[in-house]
């Protein structure tokens, strides 16, 4: 058990650190502090840096990628064969939605109206 009463004692005439009135505890509590937070600060951006260079490898790769020949050929696979299939059927999906958006906007009208 500790004898908080005593006098004498490790920090002499019985005061503990953090009641020093000089404020030298105060300080190295404080530097203490901003030493942990730098510390902190260091190893989170150490850890972001390591996640960055898998995704710079991948955005590389992607590029590399996108370059090549075959990339190219099935851009214009899908110009010349598919579009032309699917131009009809994106003109008649692209003219329902201009449809229902009509009829949302006809409707907001008609309650704008009424108020």
């Amino acid at each position: 058990m500790v004898d908080e009463g005593r006098s004498g004692g490790a920090y002499g005439g019985g005061t503990r650190p953090w009641e020093d009135r000089s404020g030298r505890a105060a300080g190295t509590i404080l530097a203490t502090a901003i030493a942990a937070g730098v510390v902190a600060y260091l190893l989170r951006r150490s850890r972001e840096e390591e996640q960055e260079l898998p995704a710079n490898r991948m955005a590389q790769l992607a590029r590399t990628w996108a370059g090549s020949d075959n990339v190219e050929a099935g851009r214009d696979f899908l110009i010349e064969k598919i579009l032309p299939e699917l131009k009809p059927a994106l003109l008649s999906a692209l003219s329902e939605i201009e449809d229902v958006v009509d009829q949302a906007f006809r409707r907001i009208e008609k309650n704008i109206k009424k108020l």
